[in-house]
């Protein structure tokens, strides 16, 4: 390519990555999942053992409205005859080597409607970095830090990729491996904050929490590290869809409220 460039016979040769490390293709019609073995069937693929961590519906609905086929005792859902409900498939794979299946489906969720709250069953929620959050209960939820956990052992991982010669084998692998450490201190934050924003969902009519200008925050490189391990965004992410699910109600209030005396911090 650079010799026709040079010869006057082409263009500029344009630079082409040797491997992605991220990659995912849709699949919009023709899969079927097996319920019974756990399986999903993909076009030229052929079928695939998978971990269902959720029913694709309610069991209410299943039952009335989704088509199955039995094949040996064995219960299996065909896109194409459930074409209504069942949308695309997605294959993604992860810089840590990690495949996933998503599978868009019509929103048949019927939400219940938003609570009435009062004072007595309202909540506020102040997020901090050395407390995760203080609930005007008087309550305290640490802080886990899971970044700074890690920290000691994602630097010498990272330091055993630069020391490998690019396009190896052995850089490969060490890449992978720092990926695989990025991301069970993901996991491990996804998990605790599913599991504190589904109590505070669940114990209380409505939560209010402080609107905070995160991007201004981690600008300022003493607190960034410490900033970004908090992931404050994601957990009011959470907060506000589980909310939705049990009919809550989220109250944002604004960032020059007093919002850290009143829940004692």
């Amino acid at each position: 390519a650079y010799q026709r460039f040079f010869k006057g016979l082409g263009d500029y040769p344009a630079e082409k990555l040797k491997k992605k490390q991220h990659f995912s293709f849709q699949v919009p019609q023709h899969y079927k999942i097996n319920l019974t073995t756990s399986e999903i069937f993909l076009p030229i693929i052929g079928w695939i053992k998978i971990n269902i961590h959720r029913p694709l519906f309610e069991p209410e609905f299943f039952e009335t409205h989704i088509k199955t086929t039995t094949i040996n005792n064995e219960i299996i859902v065909e896109k194409d005859l459930n074409s209504e409900f069942l949308r695309t498939a997605t294959v993604s794979r992860t810089s840590a080597g990690r495949y996933h299946i998503s599978i868009l489906t019509e929103d048949l969720n019927n939400y219940p409607l938003t609570q009435q709250y009062s004072e007595s069953t309202l909540v506020g929620v102040d997020v901090g970095i050395k407390t995760f959050a203080a609930i005007s209960t008087g309550e305290k939820i640490e802080n886990p830090k899971f970044l700074k956990k890690s920290i000691n052992k994602l630097k010498m991982l990272q330091k055993r990729v630069s020391r490998k010669v690019k396009g190896s084998k052995n850089r490969k692998k060490a890449v992978k491996k720092l990926a695989k450490q990025h991301q069970l201190v993901s996991n491990q934050r996804n998990n605790f904050q599913h599991k504190v924003s589904l109590s505070l969902i669940r114990e209380n009519q409505a939560v209010a929490i402080e609107t905070l200008n995160i991007k201004g925050m981690i600008k300022n490189h003493k607190l960034a590290q410490a900033v970004a391990d908090s992931a404050w965004s994601s957990f009011v992410t959470k907060l506000e869809y589980k909310a939705q699910w049990f009919g809550k109600t989220i109250l944002k209030i604004g960032m020059f409220e007093p919002s850290s005396k009143n829940c004692h911090v």
